[in-house]
């Protein structure tokens, strides 16, 4: 009786524990499992371990799928096992259904089995690419896993450095989303937005490079050319390396390329600072400048100052909206008006007796410090534009400007000291000409951030809003000759005159371009404002 008893018990415990599983089971996920293989096996791709010529597949415990069918998303993961190029994957969340199914590894890379996602920032992991991109289809639970992407290998040979970042920018998007399709069993990616140029590896701590060396790896999509690598220290140093126009640096899908930097390669250099663009050009024999990022821009309702974000961006007939409440941007201004940028609704010519640097701001994206930047001079403008030397650019020495559309907005661009012209981007015509207009050189978005990285500075032709003359306590503004004239404050004061004081601007606009004197009529006038930062 005792022993039945005990019996008893016993079944009645092994069928409440046998309830708990299955109830727990049931909650998890839907107890389907799955076979995955992943392709290649002994070479370079999928999930990782690497030595010093190989890249080998291997599933490890953990892991874990997204795997889509008629039921939606079940995510499932590898069962304890020796790291192994086949797998067993468990359901432990979600319900698959019946196939076809679609997979991907790692599980977070899509969240509606459509469209995947590669990051903009990777994990660095020791001899190791972290969680390496893959994908398969099937009608039945048997996964062969292709690799989506190729691995970019960067050894860096650096002594007594420490690094925070490294940054790899291709001529193409290699971050973002991208749609996916098979052709001949094989996967290929297709861009759909949402990313950009540059893929980023951080590092929560610097990391020393040494002199044996490291190995940094990245997971990146097919692309057809390398454009830099850009090495950032903890000490704020960074060493941009660009490749050769001539040299041609890919990645392809399962394969893994290699580039190697030794310590003679890498010149670190001190950090542009922020919103600066990274040319010197001289303004007298004894001092160089570097321009703002962007021409200068305000919002009244917020009291902010901001550089455009490209060099081609103006605010154009939107400047007529302005007022103290105003929750737009503005970029043109009455002459000296830093310290009151929507100065001149009602004017007299005492508004303007004093001239006050816009540069006294604190610039939000531009180190948000006062008296951080300036403006140009008259003397300044004519010595970049007629005095300094600068380098050849096709057949022209001393180049100094060229008229020029860039991302059609028509304007001016200024080439710094010591400029390298991109090969194969079109050799700008008619430089140092003031008679020729933009029409004549034209720059795609792509073209023009290869001359920037060399250096160009680019002044947008954003217009003006003119004053009706003759000038009243009342004055009526208008803006007008957006693309097509551009007018640029100076610091310069000349002498006062019957109208008052007069002063400096910088034009061009209708084959004309020129520095000079206005006067009071002129200095109620709004124009564009590009600062500058002197080199120290």
């Amino acid at each position: 009786m005792k022993r039945t008893l005990v019996s008893l018990l016993s079944l009645l415990a092994l069928s409440s524990l046998f309830t708990i599983t299955s109830c727990q089971k049931d909650a998890t996920g839907d107890g389907t499992q799955f076979r995955a293989t992943m392709e290649g096996c002994a070479a370079r791709d999928g999930k990782t371990i690497l030595d010093e010529t190989f890249l080998h597949l291997n599933w490890v415990e953990g892991d874990q799928v997204a795997i889509y069918g008629t039921a939606g998303r079940g995510l499932y993961s590898a069962t304890p096992q020796t790291p192994a190029t086949t797998a067993v994957f468990d359901n432990v969340g979600g319900t698959t259904g019946d196939g076809p199914f679609r997979a991907f590894y790692p599980a977070s890379l899509t969240s509606d089995g459509a469209t995947v996602t590669l990051p903009a920032t990777q994990t660095y992991e020791v001899n190791s690419i972290h969680e390496f991109p893959m994908y398969a289809e099937s009608a039945t639970n048997q996964l062969a896993f292709k690799n989506l992407c190729g691995a970019l290998r960067l050894i860096l040979v650096e002594a007594n450095t420490n690094i925070t970042s490294i940054s790899i920018t291709a001529n193409t998007a290699i971050c973002g989303d991208y749609a996916v399709s098979y052709v001949n069993d094989v996967p290929y990616l297709s861009y759909t937005g949402n990313g950009s140029n540059t893929v980023t590896m951080n590092f929560s701590t610097p990391l020393s490079i040494g002199d044996t060396g490291r190995y940094f790896y990245f997971a990146l999509p097919a692309f057809d050319s390398l454009k830099s690598i850009t090495i950032t220290t903890d000490d704020g140093r960074y060493c941009t390396k660009t490749v050769k126009s001539n040299v041609c640096i890919n990645v392809q899908r399962s394969e893994m390329t290699t580039i190697v930097f030794l310590d003679n390669d890498m010149d670190f250099v001190e950090p542009l600072p922020e919103g600066a663009l990274p040319g010197l050009f001289s303004v007298s024999a004894t001092q160089q400048v570097r321009f703002s990022k962007g021409n200068l821009q305000y919002q009244a309702s917020t009291q902010t100052w901001r550089f455009a974000e490209n060099q081609w961006d103006y605010v154009g007939n939107d400047n007529d909206n302005i007022s103290l409440t105003y929750t737009g941007w503005i970029d043109l201004y009455a002459w000296g008006t830093g310290n009151n940028p929507i100065q001149g609704s009602i004017i007299t010519y005492s508004d303007f007796s004093t001239f006050v640097d816009w540069g006294v701001n604190p610039i939000s994206n531009g180190g948000n410090q006062n008296n951080s930047w300036r403006t140009l001079s008259n003397a300044e403008w004519d010595y970049i534009l007629h005095s300094r030397s600068g380098s050849q650019i096709g057949d022209v020495w001393n180049a100094s400007f060229v008229w020029a559309t860039v991302n059609n907005v028509q304007g001016l661009i200024l080439f710094p000291d010591i400029y390298n012209h991109p090969a194969g981007v079109a050799v700008p015509r008619y430089i140092n000409d003031p008679n020729m207009n933009g029409s004549y050189n034209n720059y795609s978005v792509s073209e023009w951030s290869e001359m920037e990285d060399a250096g160009a500075v680019f002044l947008p032709a954003a217009g003006l809003r003119v004053l009706d003359l003759p000038p009243t306590t009342s004055a009526h503004l208008g803006t007008n000759g957006v693309n097509q004239v551009g007018v640029y404050w100076t610091s310069s004061i000349g002498h006062d005159n019957v109208e008052g004081r007069i002063v400096g601007l910088l034009y061009f606009g209708n084959s004309r371009l020129s520095t000079g004197y206005g006067g009071w009529a002129v200095q109620c006038e709004r124009y564009s404002v590009r600062l500058i930062q002197d080199n120290e």
